[in-house]
């Protein structure tokens, strides 16, 4: 499931992208930095871990080592690493990533 946005993202008027995500799914957040990504994916992971998932996260874009440390420390999560900045999402781009994180993935 991608869930850009958020977990809170409204799909319809009644659910939003955390209803589709089934009991025994293990979660990656992916996390930006930004002006207010420490709040967001903390409050994202401890939301997912309240309810009783599993969860990584996967850093995106620049590294900011403070940024990424806070999130980690505040959360206990692990960090499964980082995706560049891409122009585009494609069949190669993807399997540069699925290639890079098989075995980090494999052992969630």
């Amino acid at each position: 499931i991608e869930g850009s946005g958020g977990i809170l993202v409204p799909l319809n008027e009644e659910d939003t992208l955390f209803d589709i995500i089934m009991p025994d799914y293990k979660v990656v957040v992916v996390s930006r930095n930004y002006l207010g990504s420490i709040n967001h994916s903390l409050l994202t992971i401890n939301w997912l871990q309240y309810k009783g998932y599993e969860v990584s996260v996967l850093f995106s874009g620049e590294s900011n080592p403070q940024t990424e440390n806070i999130i980690l420390l505040k959360t206990g999560v692990s960090s499964l690493g980082r995706i560049d900045e891409e122009e585009k999402f494609d069949k190669e781009v993807i399997k540069k990533y699925a290639d890079k994180f098989e075995g980090k993935l494999r052992s969630l």
